[in-house]
């Protein structure tokens, strides 16, 4: 999973495309990132996990930029895969670690068989916030984050796209 983030923060670039997949809203004036949709697939391929889907978009000129995955593989409980997620993510005192690990704060894990991960990540110079519903074995997130050039435009689309994921309450 570090792979999946990072490549989506350092592989965001413009590439017009095909319409969003099912699986997030895409703010207005937002393109397709088809070359960022493909890294993120690629970096989360690994032994035993299905890449169910992928897609990713954004705003370049502005910094802005999603992306949702959906895979599956194994029968692990919500509690269980959010443990794997954060555990490869970042360090355990929540600053970004070495290889390039994220730091990770205002984390909300689910403690049954299914529920909802959230968590914000900071990987200079991105900022950018998770939501992940997990139930055995299965993932779905969406992570929407941003670069310095226009925090408060990008954290408002950002508001709104995590604030349409199922589940997603804060």
């Amino acid at each position: 999973m570090i792979a999946v983030a990072l490549v989506a923060c350092s592989s965001a670039g413009a590439e017009p495309g095909a319409p969003p997949v099912a699986g997030g809203h895409r703010p207005a004036g937002w393109k397709q990132l088809p070359l960022v949709a493909r890294a993120v697939a690629s970096a989360a391929a690994s032994d035993g996990v299905i890449i169910d889907a992928v897609d990713a978009w954004g705003e370049p000129a502005l910094g802005c930029y999603g992306v949702w995955l959906d895979l599956h593989g194994g029968t692990a409980t919500a509690a269980v895969l959010a443990d794997q997620v954060i555990d490869s993510l970042s360090r355990r005192d929540g600053s970004a670690g070495p290889r390039g690990a994220l730091a990770v704060d205002d984390l909300v894990r689910p403690s049954g068989a299914d529920g909802v991960l959230a968590f914000q990540f900071a990987a200079p110079p991105y900022r950018g916030r998770v939501r992940a519903q997990l139930s055995s074995g299965r993932i779905s997130a969406i992570a929407c984050f941003r670069n310095h050039r226009t925090p408060a435009v990008c954290d408002a689309a950002c508001a709104d796209v995590l604030g349409r994921v199922p589940g997603a309450a804060r």
